[in-house]
């Protein structure tokens, strides 16, 4: 049996592996900030000593539970190219002896010597820096592959659990149940674009996946198993990492413990909640040991992420959508071409098992949830789809028992349409992701290989580009971006509602008023001597310029012309983008430092 076991895993999880590793390396463009900043930035900063954090970092908002995997990529990283120099020293030092022996007074043997001799210092910049760019996207398509095996065998545990004992054998075939789950998920538009992207969402879904799978679905019988614990600390730790993950548990907490009192099972419902404690307890230590590791004290984020976000009004300051948000615009793009298939699994009658009490029912757990969270979610000011990623699980889960049910029916006349929408789907994910906003990230790779830059500047809506994380140097003396901190000051203003409509930060400065923005902060474009005397700008003129061509038509190409600044290379980013500030080309100027 457990030969069997070990070929099916390999059988599917190897698939995955390979799919989403693909996946990763495909992606080459910038979705949100958050992606780099709040992830890869804190992990480059511990890892390699430099870097920046943003306020939520420095503020101890963030746990850095997520960002420590990262970290550990980056060592090994450093392992490696330690190891390879190492080896490749050890070569040339045995070449130059052969050289030295057999062949020394030939010129071209010394030559070769000579270019050898250079050969591990570039090898070890290059595993460097490319290590510290694939380290990361290697590791992520890992955790989602492990994430998608998962998802797949709890679909399939979750249909054998609500299966009658009457059923005939074509129900008991899992074999469909495995196929159909595994292509929506791995051909659904929105795992294509961001499972494999580092953002604490993925994670979050992926987690959030195999704690269900461990989790109880027999109304109590399983919560003395190992598995369930597993589940427990899955549960606890992601939510730790995102407070709100909490309400899905919550609420499967709470249909467990209604089973075991209408079950009167008192004394398993008094071992659940002490289990709960313990389980609570271990996680929340582990998870203080690593936020102790990164803020050198003890902090808990948790709380304060609690705080900024729900007891305040400051999140308002990310943005704010209609309460509906959710419901016509995540919901589509995350479940895709799944639309139909998810509508028609979760209204029609999903499970041929009659469950007593009724509220035992998985799927009936399972619309609870849905319906809760988006409720929830939707109450919240801000919002973004990926805030509501770590339901997939159900999603793809609905769609597959209904594709299930529509075997055999005139759905499947059309197997050109089962198979091609999902083949555009996933092909559309991966344009997306290979042309749309690489600019961006292409302008810092291209900024790493000049050697020897004094000075570069990012006039750009703030956090618009990777920073450290894909610049990798530190040996840049003035490098600088424009800000756009939250105003913390007001955190406990009474009266913070009414001010934060009237906050500007400095990205706000800029594009309000161009000109007077660049007057105020920044010195004379032409010649030094026409400073004001005394006056302390905030920017000097940089070397390197990095702008968006919205800026550039708009006020920069006029302003900078006979500056000393050319155009110096131009990178395509986008034909359309929501913000108009992020349209158009990235676009770099040089000005030579003794202009």
């Amino acid at each position: 049996m457990s030969k069997q076991k070990s070929k099916e895993k390999r059988s599917l999880l190897v698939p995955l592996i390979i799919f989403r590793i693909l996946n990763s390396l495909l992606t080459r463009s910038f979705f949100q900030a958050d992606e780099f900043w709040q992830s890869l930035e804190p992990a480059h900063y511990k890892a390699f000593g430099y870097g920046e954090l943003t306020w939520e970092w420095r503020e101890g908002l963030r746990s850095y539970a997520f960002p420590l995997l990262f970290e550990i990529a980056y060592h090994v990283v450093e392992l490696m190219t330690r190891l390879s120099a190492w080896i490749v020293e050890g070569n040339v030092e045995l070449f130059t002896m052969f050289v030295k022996w057999v062949f020394p007074n030939s010129a071209l043997a010394w030559e070769m010597v000579f270019e050898m001799q250079k050969f591990p210092v570039e090898l070890n910049e290059f595993i460097d820096y490319y290590g510290t760019i694939f380290a990361p996207k290697i590791l992520m398509s890992l955790f989602a592959a492990i994430g998608e095996y998962y998802l797949i065998k709890f679909i399939r545990k979750i249909y054998l659990l609500t299966l009658t004992d009457k059923e005939d054998k074509r129900s008991l075939d899992t074999t469909s149940v495995v196929q159909i789950s595994a292509v929506l998920t791995l051909t659904n538009f929105f795992n294509c674009f961001l499972i494999t992207r580092p953002f604490i969402n993925s994670f979050e879904m992926i987690l959030t996946t195999i704690a269900l799978y461990f989790w109880d679905w027999t109304g109590g019988d399983m919560i003395s198993s190992s598995d369930f614990t597993y589940s427990l600390s899955l549960a606890f730790f992601t939510s730790l990492q995102r407070p709100t993950n909490a309400f899905l548990w919550i609420i499967l907490g709470s249909f467990l413990s209604l089973s075991l009192l209408s079950k009167r099972a008192y004394c398993k419902l008094a071992y659940l909640f002490s289990k709960l404690i313990i389980t609570f307890v271990g996680t929340f230590t582990a998870n203080m040991a690593i936020d102790y590791y990164f803020y050198g004290e003890i902090v808990f984020p948790v709380f304060k992420f609690v705080q900024f976000n729900f007891t305040t009004s400051l999140s308002k300051f990310y943005g704010q959508a209609p309460w509906h948000f959710h419901l016509i615009q995540s919901l589509p793009i995350i479940l895709g071409y799944n639309i139909p298939f998810f509508i028609h699994g979760f209204f029609s009658r999903t499970t041929t098992k009659r469950f007593s009490p009724f509220f035992t029912d998985p799927f009936f757990q399972f619309r609870i949830v849905i319906i809760i969270s988006v409720l929830i979610y939707s109450l919240i000011s801000h919002k973004e789809f990926r805030f509501i990623y770590s339901l997939q699980p159900f999603f793809i889960l609905f769609s597959t028992v209904s594709l299930l049910r529509l075997r055999g029916s005139s759905l499947s006349r059309l197997k050109w349409i089962i198979w091609g929408v999902p083949c555009l789907s996933m092909i559309a994910s991966f344009l997306l992701c290979t042309l749309h906003e690489t600019g961006v990230v292409e302008v810092i790779h291209f900024l790493h290989d000049i050697p020897d830059i004094q000075s570069l500047g990012f006039v750009m809506p703030c956090h618009s580009t990777p920073w450290q994380s894909h610049l990798h140097r530190d040996n840049i003396p003035d490098l600088w971006y424009i800000t756009c901190e939250p105003p913390l000051h007001l955190m406990n203003d009474p009266e913070a509602n009414s001010k934060l409509a009237a906050y500007m930060d400095e990205s706000d400065y800029l594009y309000d008023d161009i000109p007077k923005f660049i007057y105020q902060h920044f010195p004379p474009v032409f010649r030094k001597n026409l400073r004001t005397p005394e006056k302390a700008y905030r920017h000097e003129w940089p070397e390197f310029l990095v702008i968006f061509e919205q800026l550039d038509t708009e006020y920069m190409k006029g302003f900078l012309q006979d500056s000393g600044y050319i155009e110096f290379k131009r990178f395509f980013n986008t034909l359309q983008h929501w913000d108009p500030r992020r349209s158009g080309d990235v676009i770099v100027y040089y000005k030579p430092t003794f202009y």
